[in-house]
This record gives C-alpha cells, structure tokens and sequence, in this order.
C-alpha cells in the first residue's frame, strides 16, 4: 500500500493562559494563513494569480478535483496531504505548561516540508507560544532533530512502519479513538459506528490520499473488503458521541472488534497516521489500535 509520510513533533510552551482548551483544534484558517505567509502571498485566493503554476500552495491547499471522470467518482474530492495531532490544552492557569504537536505530510506533501515547519511555528507563535524543539519521527520509533530555517531532508514512513502497533492479531483488535471521530452518514454525524463503516471510510480516505498525492492507486479490492467488513462484529464498546463547547465534536471512547481482521491490518495502521472523518487534517478522528 503506497502512502509514504513524515512524520514532525514541535515541542512547544505557552507564553499566555489560554482559556479554551480545544483551542489548536479550530485552527484551519490560521494555519492556511501561515503557509501563505512563508510563500510571502498576500492573497486570499488563488484566483488570476500569475504564479499559481508553480506556487505550491494550490497543490497543497486547493483540493484541486481530478480530470478524470472516473477517478473523481472514485475518490471525489481530495483531502488535505497533512494531519495534525493536537493536544487539549490543560486547565487554566496554563501560561508556562510545555506541551506538543505533531505534523505528519503524506505523499507529496513532504517536498515542501521546510514551509510546513515553518508554517506550523507561525501558527503556533500567534497562539503565543514559544517553540522549544521541532523533531521528525524515524522508522523504528527514534527522532531526529530538525534545524530552523533549514530544508530538512527527513526519513520517510510508510504503513509497514512497526512503531505503528507491531503485529496484530488475525481475529481481535480495539480501536480507541483519542480525539472525536466525525464520521458522516447522508450529512449527519454518526452517533455510534459498525465497524464497517469505519472500514469504507477508512478505505476512501486512503485511497484518494494515495492517488491524489503519492501517484498512485492502492491495491484493495474495495468490494471484496467492503463485505468482508460487515462480517467482523463488535464486542465490546464504551464509545460516546461528546459536545465540545456546546457544539458537537464526535465520537469518543474505545471499541473492539472480532472476526476475520487480518486484511484490514495495513488499513488500519496506515488510518493511524492519516487519521479519519471531518476535521481529520486539523486533530479530529485520531485512534489507536490496542491488542
């Protein structure tokens, strides 16, 4: 399954208390603003730009629907090629707490890593924080630090990356979902989820990730993993649909699952790094898998 990716932590300290603590998670419009900063653009859209054939914010940011009739009933709309994982913040009085974040680019996101770090602290400065440490996550688990100011050459990762959960069980797997899954259904947020509609999300936002952004159509029979996926049960499940702020923010807890898991194993690895549903490239839809 092609989708290679980097993977960037940015060890950051609050200059200020902040009061909400879902506060990074609403950050969409502060860091397409960011990334507009590095390439010095002043615009707020693309629209007549001369540069735009070789800026690479529309590549990056345009979402840009493909040519192809077919792949366009396949995958629709593209994805964003980065995910943020954010931490909430703690109670306040937090001024001076030391958290992190981490930034991971898939596919072709990656050749303009340096705009994304420095994009990222842009975005995390305006919130009036302070970076300690940018680092990039290496195969097998290590990090490596990451200069200011440079054009990191930074270590790919891939979905057969063992730090992602090492071997599963063929039969058994929970999935914990660590920030709100916001999974859709005829436009309304799904209160609770089968495990195969996990899957076929799952399988769609992969899919276009990888074609989109890497070049490349995974290798699923989608219909033959499709009914598989409605075979495998759930057993157990504490999960919620929870409100942040008084608006709704998803799905939340841990689910497990038995049946035949063992081709939905990569899948699932990978969706641990390109993360699922609404909301998914700014913190949303995050989970682990758990033996």
């Amino acid at each position: 399954m092609e989708l290679h990716y980097v993977r960037l932590f940015f060890t950051f300290t609050l200059n200020a208390d902040l009061m909400d603590p879902h506060a990074l998670f609403a950050c969409r419009c502060d860091f397409d603003a960011a990334f507009r900063k590095t390439l010095s653009c002043r615009r707020l859209d693309c629209s007549g730009c001369l540069s735009s054939g070789s800026c690479p914010y529309p590549a990056n940011f345009g979402q840009i629907i493909a040519r192809d009739p077919e792949a366009v009933r396949r995958h629709q709309k593209p994805p964003l090629p980065f995910v943020f994982q954010f931490p909430v913040l703690p109670p306040i009085p937090n001024r001076g707490r030391t958290l992190e974040c981490a930034l991971t680019l898939l596919g072709s996101a990656v050749q303009e890593a340096g705009r994304y770090v420095a994009a990222a602290r842009l975005l995390l400065e305006g919130m009036q924080a302070s970076i300690v440490k940018v680092e990039a996550g290496c195969p097998g688990g290590g990090r490596a630090p990451v200069a200011a100011g440079a054009t990191p050459a930074l270590p790919l990762l891939s979905a057969l990356d063992p730090t992602l959960s090492g071997p599963l069980a063929p039969d058994s797997a929970a999935l914990s979902l660590v920030t709100p899954l916001k999974l859709m259904h005829e436009g309304r947020l799904l209160k609770q989820f089968t495990f195969s509609q996990f899957a076929r999300a799952l399988m769609r936002r992969v899919s276009s990730l990888a074609y989109y952004y890497e070049g490349a159509e995974p290798s699923l029979d989608y219909r033959w993993l499709s009914l598989q996926s409605e075979a495998v049960e759930t057993v157990s499940s504490d999960c919620r649909f929870v409100s942040w702020g008084g608006r709704p923010a998803g799905i939340i807890g841990t689910a497990r699952f038995e049946g035949d898991l063992e081709p939905f194993h990569l899948l699932l690895q990978l969706g641990q790094a390109t993360q699922l549903g609404k909301g998914a490239s700014f913190g949303f839809g995050s989970y682990r898998i758990e033996r």
